[in-house]
């Protein structure tokens, strides 16, 4: 996790549901223009105006920023009418990359600029305006920036596309793969309840106490089992063995993810007051120097390297033994170089990912593991690699009043992986607002909120139970038999139906038309799911070969967006239908 920030308050915006939304932000009149505002022309608090750099836009651009909000530029923005616009800032950061703090109505973000020459623009998210009069304020965070302008034009809020069903590892389980297919099928429809578990406060118990629910994924830390912690006599309390119980619950449906606060092989400073032995992941408490180490396979770090993660693997292996699969994230958070693995920069932590990658598959052929990889905005250069990625998560902790859409982060993300992996919110400090994951289109894959006082129990318990019970949230009890549901076991039966044809999608008559051509004459069953994997529809057909037509009946169905499951013996794959009425 990343610095402890206060409690993000709970701001609902009214929405429709998401189809809703496309269709009237796609429907903006064709003289909607781009809103273009210079900052030297805004109000502001503590701030003046430069023209020393060039570049600019305008007369000038605002500078004297530094890590307090109450130094700012605020803009008055007159909206044409109201709806969701993407919001772009030109920018300078002399200094190297910096943060920034972004309220708009009240309502308050963060973002990065990124280090580059002169000014550059930065895709700033997608952010709703009321019609008329709206208040956008730029400062703080931390950072020296400069701001040039802003502008704001009608956006458009497009699905996430799917990634492809295949994993880094070629050999993995079948329940692992028939997990993942799951979370694609899921993806951009739904968005999966994920809590961060502690053996001592049992935060997954409080979430049911609060709720009645249990999320649909539980999160564990292997942090004390790390060697270095174990050498000064920490005690892991049956932390696998209790998350291994948990997700036998409700007939073994419960989603495991696995991180691990790697406490440093060695050279630890154990120094009060914030350098003592069992803060050994943190860089300031530790001397280890993983460039050093990799550089030297043979040498004892690199062995100490190897021996942690022999350590580690022990406890995957009691999850493989149990058929459980693992949404593995390990090396989380690299590139704030505030833990030991990022502290020597993106070529030693893209190694040592690699190398782990490979001794877990291959070396302990541990094929129940599901990569994922903690993004950091604007860092594209600490990322491993496709081959050793299947989801990209993202961290985010923001010192906020009010609830943040994190569309600027998502924005971001997508650019990078949009088609290419899942993303998900893989730690939060708060929980995310629903209403925003529908109405600004970021559909992450699943949410995990942080243990202790100051997160999930710090969280208004109206809220708690509001998102635990929202029909767009999936928690425990609202999962499919995963196991089996959606898997893409027919991958010669998908490339020989690429003429596949399903129409009008989005179905708005109430008719749902599928074409498909088969090889040759086969009988076929095409099934439809919704989000969760309930059946709703079922049409068993001979096909002929050749072209053929298949009615699916969809008229008493609500609106939403369901999965077709098309399945030919035990070979299957799966397309998404969007039902509108």
């Amino acid at each position: 996790m990343t610095l402890p920030l206060p409690l993000i308050r709970e701001s609902f915006l009214q929405a429709r549901a998401l189809w809703v939304v496309v269709f009237l932000l796609t429907a903006w009149p064709a003289q909607a223009q781009e809103i273009k505002l210079e900052a030297e022309n805004a109000t502001r608090n503590g701030v003046t105006v430069g023209n020393s750099l060039a570049g600019y836009s305008g007369t000038g651009y605002v500078q004297g920023f530094d890590n307090s909000f109450a130094k700012n530029v605020t803009f008055t923005v007159n909206a044409p009418a109201a709806g969701i616009y993407d919001l772009a800032i030109r920018y300078a950061t002399p200094s190297g990359e910096k943060g920034y703090a972004l309220e708009i109505n009240g309502q308050r973000t963060e973002g990065m600029f990124s280090n580059v020459p002169g000014f550059a623009t930065a895709q700033a998210g997608k952010q709703y305006l009321n019609a008329g009069t709206n208040t956008l304020v730029i400062g703080g965070s931390w950072g020296y920036y400069y701001i040039d302008f802003i502008a704001l034009t009608p956006a458009t809020i497009p699905l996430p596309a799917k990634p492809p069903k295949t994993l880094t590892d070629a050999n993995a389980t079948t329940s692992t793969k028939n997990l993942f297919s799951y979370l694609v099928d899921l993806y951009g429809t739904k968005v999966l309840a994920g809590q961060q578990e502690n053996n001592l406060l049992q935060e997954i118990d409080y979430v049911r106490e609060q709720t009645g629910k249990d999320p649909a994924i539980g999160v564990y830390d292997l942090i004390d089992y790390s060697p270095s912690r174990l050498q000064y006599g920490a005690n892991p309390n049956n932390h696998s063995e209790n998350a291994i119980t948990w997700a036998k619950k409700d007939q073994g449906r419960g989603i495991i993810s696995l991180m691990w606060h790697w406490n440093a092989p060695t050279d630890l400073i154990n120094q009060s007051p914030d350098k003592l032995w069992w803060s050994g992941f943190y860089t300031r408490a530790t001397t280890f120097d993983l460039a050093a180490a990799l550089a030297d396979k043979n040498g004892a770090n690199y062995q100490l390297l190897l021996r942690d993660m022999d350590a580690i693997a022990l406890e995957l292996k009691k999850f493989q033994a149990q058929d459980i699969p693992v949404l593995w994230r390990p090396l989380h958070e690299a590139a704030g170089a505030w833990f030991w693995w990022g502290a020597k920069g993106a070529a030693p932590f893209k190694e040592l990912w690699q190398i782990m990658h490979d001794r877990f598959t291959n070396h302990h052929q541990l094929h129940n593991l599901i990569w994922v990889y903690t993004a950091e905005p604007n860092k594209q250069d600490w990322y491993p690699g496709d081959a050793y990625v299947d989801i990209v998560g993202i961290d985010i902790y923001e010192n906020s009043a009010t609830a943040s859409n994190h569309s600027a982060q998502w924005t971001e993300l997508q650019t990078l992986f949009n088609g290419k992996k899942l993303v998900t919110l893989s730690e939060t400090g708060n929980l995310p607002n629903v209403e925003y994951i529908k109405s600004f289109g970021t559909w992450w894959s699943w949410f995990a909120v942080w243990t202790g006082p100051d997160y999930i129990r710090k969280q208004p318990i109206p809220l708690l139970q509001s998102v635990f019970t929202h029909p767009d949230v999936i928690t425990l009890d609202e999962l499919p038999n995963w196991r089996t549901y959606g898997t893409l076991t027919g991958l010669a039966l998908e490339e020989a139906s690429g003429g596949l044809r399903i129409f009008p999608n989005p179905s708005a008559n109430g008719k749902l038309t599928v074409e498909m051509t088969a090889t040759s004459a086969r009988a076929t069953t095409f099934i439809l799911l919704t989000s969760t994997g309930k059946k709703v529809a079922s049409v068993k057909q001979k096909l002929q070969e050749g072209q053929n037509v298949v009615q699916i009946p969809v008229q008493q169905l609500p609106a939403g967006v369901y999965v077709l499951l098309v399945q030919q013996g035990k070979e299957r794959f799966t397309r998404r239908v969007i039902l509108q009425k």
